[in-house]
């Protein structure tokens, strides 16, 4: 069996997914702000945030049995990656299910926290050439998922025709969203940069 280090792809399907919910998020906050009802407009929404985690379920489990990223990165990477593939998947079925949100996004504050804690463990131990780089792209996508479960409070709240009146609601969708389109920009370049070197080197 050739084990294929397909990470390239994975660095852009991450990026994708983050791109993805920012989309859904900032589309329920403008029908929000227009007097609407989100659930059923978000609910298209499940189809394309299903395939992407669906993906990242897939080659992620494929990640941690034929272990294709070198010593202790396979471990940095594949230990999250799933489990973002998971999280994806559920707010898909949420979605499309019209349930509450805030139980998705506990698991999203979860796995977010443990990003970061992965995220400074790697940048301590210099795993990488590029240790700010890795300090960047997990301690963001980390602060996006731990901020993602007020913002489901918020669009639940929202949804049962409660008025998010604080101004502290609002920062902390500022502090989802910025972290969030950053971080899976990031993801992207990491991923484009390293297209070359994966072509040019084939398994």
């Amino acid at each position: 069996m050739t084990f294929v280090d397909i990470l390239t792809s994975q660095l852009f399907v991450l990026g994708f997914m983050g791109l993805s919910v920012a989309y859904v998020t900032l589309h329920a906050i403008i029908l929000y702000k227009k007097g609407k009802k989100h659930a059923t407009a978000m609910k298209s929404a499940a189809v394309p945030l299903a395939l992407l985690g669906f993906y990242a379920i897939v080659t992620g489990i494929f990640g941690q049995f034929a272990w294709p990223l070198p010593g202790a990165y396979n471990i940095l990477f594949y230990d999250l990656y799933p489990l973002v593939g998971l999280l994806f998947v559920g707010f898909a079925w949420s979605l499309n299910s019209k349930l509450k949100l805030q139980y998705i996004g506990l698991l999203s504050l979860l796995v977010g926290a443990m990003t970061f804690y992965y995220g400074i463990s790697g940048y301590s131990l210099r795993l990488t050439k590029t240790p700010i780089a890795l300090l960047g792209l997990y301690l963001l996508f980390g602060i996006a998922g731990v901020f993602g479960y007020p913002v489901t409070l918020m669009l639940d709240r929202a949804e049962a025709g409660i008025k998010n009146r604080s101004v502290w609601w609002w920062v902390v969708i500022a502090i989802f969203l910025i972290t969030l389109v950053i971080s899976s920009l990031l993801a992207i370049y990491v991923g484009a940069v390293s297209v070359p070197a994966h072509l040019m080197n084939p398994p």
